[in-house]
């Protein structure tokens, strides 16, 4: 990996989980970069703080890192992993911005469509890389990460640039990365999954499994058909068995709550807009209509959802 420290934006379950395995690879403690430090450290007592990840067999490692919030950067970043919420990509990267060294590079690993080419315009000196996860991670308690399932981060490029050389810094890696020739159609396809699964999750506060059962299946099936249809008027590829992915995810994570599940029931902002709330803005750029989508979004504003 490059011998520039790995800077990380956002302390949530994907960024403790690359921070975790960052540390366990190089042997460097990462430094994580939070809005309200008071959260993670104790300043009553004069010691580093400890990121601690429960690993898929449940065994447990602890790894050091450094937790600094924004105006508390003195030293240029030249590696950056972002891991917000998609609504709030553009600001904590504004908000980090003077820091920045020309050229650095950033992996930006959100939810949904939308906000990486926000990014990817608004920060044209840098080299902006996107990434598609599928890792599955949660949160126990600030700074307390369980690896909960094991999955793959795809990376590429807007301008197609080869990945390969940025993956080249992650060797060794714990965690599982490829190249990705056309991320903009890995991303596609996690949308299509994110749109079947999550908003429903969040609306009937449900784990992904219950989503297959009798009376929540077809309110899916509904969005997986729209999904296609728009798919096709966008001259995009989206699998002729979409409905059998969609329910082989809601399978192999039947008993997890998504990531819209949880911030709904915990009242916290989600990242709907990009993802449903994208696609039914691309839909009327092709002046076309997605009821199902809208039904769902209309259901979840009414009960208090906030995107």
């Amino acid at each position: 990996m490059s011998s520039h420290p790995w800077y990380i934006l956002g302390a949530g379950s994907i960024g403790c989980l690359w921070a975790a395995n960052i540390h366990q690879t190089t042997g460097n403690s990462p430094v994580m970069i939070v809005r309200n430090r008071e959260r993670y450290v104790d300043r009553k007592v004069d010691k580093k703080p400890v990121l601690t990840l429960t690993h898929l067999d449940k065994t447990e490692s602890q790894h050091p890192v450094s937790v600094i919030t924004a105006d508390e950067i003195t030293t240029p970043i030249h590696q950056l992993i972002v891991c917000t919420k998609a609504g709030d990509t553009l600001t904590a990267m504004n908000s980090i911005r003077p820091a920045l060294a020309e050229h650095c590079n950033v992996l930006l690993l959100q939810n949904g469509m939308g906000s990486q080419e926000t990014v990817a315009e608004a920060f044209p000196a840098q080299n902006i890389w996107i990434g598609s996860t599928t890792d599955g991670a949660w949160i126990s308690k600030p700074l307390h990460v369980h690896h909960a399932g094991q999955g793959l981060t795809e990376i590429g490029c807007f301008n197609h640039q080869p990945a390969t050389v940025f993956l080249r810094q992650f060797q060794g890696f714990h965690l599982k990365m490829s190249a990705s020739k056309d991320i903009g159609n890995v991303l596609w396809q996690k949308l299509a999954v994110n749109c079947a699964i999550n908003g429903l999750t969040a609306l009937f506060d449900c784990q992904n499994g219950a989503l297959l059962e009798y009376d929540k299946k077809p309110l899916m099936d509904e969005l997986i058909n729209e999904f296609t249809h728009i798919s096709k008027a966008q001259g995009r590829t989206t699998p002729e068995s979409l409905h059998e992915k969609v329910y082989k995810v809601c399978r192999l994570t039947a008993a997890n709550h998504s990531s819209t599940c949880m911030d709904a029931r915990l009242r916290r902002k989600t990242e709907l807009a990009f993802m449903n709330g994208y696609l039914i803005r691309i839909a009327e750029k092709e002046g076309l209509k997605l009821p199902a989508h809208q039904k769902l979004m209309d259901k979840l504003s009414q009960k208090g959802v906030r995107w």
